[in-house]
């Protein structure tokens, strides 16, 4: 029997339909993108347009922390955020929680403990050669929620659906074994009308849809390529979204709808030993990829065609193994070591490389209008996303503790997840103390 936790009951606030809720990047309902509902928000491309987002925090001295609570269990997956719900995973090696609080207080709503499945990879032990990731990838895959569920993906090959309102255990899959991935099953999940996505390394290396109230199969579609990036959605001119993730050598885009594979294009080749980690982003018809010793790639998402590519840097320095890019449409924007770079979207031309003061750490790169959010450990830089101004500072965020997950970014709050806490900042006083 599954072990709830009902700490304490908020009263929800009206919510829709998961089917009126979901929806992808070129449809996406207002409601979905006022929300963080996936990795990087609701496109995926970890661009969003909040107004009063903060630009500068400091725990030390309270400015602009609206609260922080103490996690029991420590993972790499991001905050996801609906309405005035935040939901977080935390695990071990034996241990697997789900953990959802206010999101504007951050008291406990409810938390689920998820024992081991009967047929999950019990117990799990990555061999990531850097004893700092170990207690992390347990819980390495960001969640996703849809208005109404929750649904959560662990390394030992578990994936699991709750209600968001109650944190019932709505099913409890596991889909395969994932006693060959030594680094955690670190591809984040996506919602899509009433289903969820999601990609799986391991034994098999597979990517599937599942129903959102059952976890019935609806696809699967195997995969030649090994990856640790997330799946993103891209819409096309004709014909049903496509899920596209990149792997080495293998970027590939499937239709969402019935599974079959659009298009395959060999573009990654060269990786590094723990092949591809960096996720996809979208602008216009183009999806971007890129990974350490490959290079950044646009691909025409029609036919999955080379639109340009970009294999070295103008001043030398490398492509990251596991951080996320993000693009306004009109630049992408790529921070690796202390190195950001500017590129054009459309022609794949560096327009300008900055050497920072501060090392990036494996969170993704986050844009809210016209801001760059850059972590570095215990540090985020705010930048203006304008290369002609020189990336001027806008302000920095600061905690006691390394946030090496993606910033969540939404309606005026910033949360951020360390392997011991999970912080809310917003513009304003602090007025709820830390937890």
């Amino acid at each position: 029997m599954f072990k709830v936790l009902i700490v304490r009951m908020l009263l929800p606030l009206g919510i829709a339909s998961a089917a009126m809720a979901a929806s992808v990047p070129g449809g996406v309902s207002a409601e979905f993108a006022d929300n963080a509902p996936t990795f990087r928000g609701a496109s995926g491309s970890g661009q969003t347009d909040f107004a009063n987002v903060p630009v500068a925090w400091n725990e030390s001295t309270g400015e602009n922390l609206l609260w922080k609570k103490s996690l029991p269990l420590p993972g790499w997956a991001s905050p996801v955020v609906w309405e005035d719900k935040v939901v977080v995973l935390g695990a071990n090696e034996k241990q697997r929680f789900v953990y959802c609080l206010s999101a504007v207080t951050g008291e406990d709503i409810w938390t689920v403990e998820v024992p081991a499945h009967a047929d999950a990879t019990t117990p799990y032990k990555p061999d990531t050669m850097d004893e700092s990731w170990d207690a992390l990838v347990h819980a390495g895959a960001t969640p996703a929620v849809n208005g109404e569920q929750v649904f959560a993906q662990f390394s030992n090959g578990q994936l699991v659906a709750l209600d968001l309102s109650t944190g019932e255990v709505l099913w409890h899959i596991v889909p395969g074994s994932t006693r060959s991935n030594k680094y955690g099953l670190d591809n984040s999940l996506l919602v899509y009308e009433e289903s969820v996505i999601a990609a799986f390394q391991g034994d098999e290396r597979f990517i599937a849809r599942y129903d959102a109230t059952t976890g019935r199969q609806l696809w699967k579609a195997d995969r030649s390529s090994s990856t640790w990036a997330s799946p993103i959605l891209a819409p096309r001119t004709e014909g049903a979204p496509l899920v596209v993730l990149p792997g080495d050598p293998d970027v590939t885009a499937w239709d969402v709808e019935t599974g079959e594979q659009v298009w395959t294009t060999e573009v990654l080749t060269g990786g590094v030993d723990f092949c591809v980690g960096p996720s996809p982003v979208l602008a216009d018809d183009k999806v971007f990829v890129n990974c350490q010793n490959c290079g950044i790639y646009g691909l025409n998402l029609e036919d999955g065609s080379v639109a340009w590519a970009l294999e070295e840097l103008p001043d030398g320095s490398l492509f990251p193994d596991g951080a996320s890019m993000t693009t306004d449409g009109k630049y992408l924007y790529q921070f690796y070591e202390s190195v950001l770079t500017c590129v054009d979207a459309d022609t794949g031309v560096v327009v300008k490389q900055k050497e920072l003061q501060d090392f990036a750490n494996y969170a993704s790169a986050r844009l809210n209008g016209d801001h760059l959010y850059l972590s570095c450990e215990s540090m985020v830089l705010v930048l203006k996303a304008d290369p002609a101004d020189d990336f001027a500072e806008l302000g920095q965020g600061q905690t006691e503790e390394n946030c090496d997950s993606t910033l969540a970014v939404v309606k005026g709050r910033v949360y951020a997840r360390s392997d011991r806490s999970l912080y809310c900042f917003g513009a304003g006083p602090c007025s709820v103390a830390s937890k």
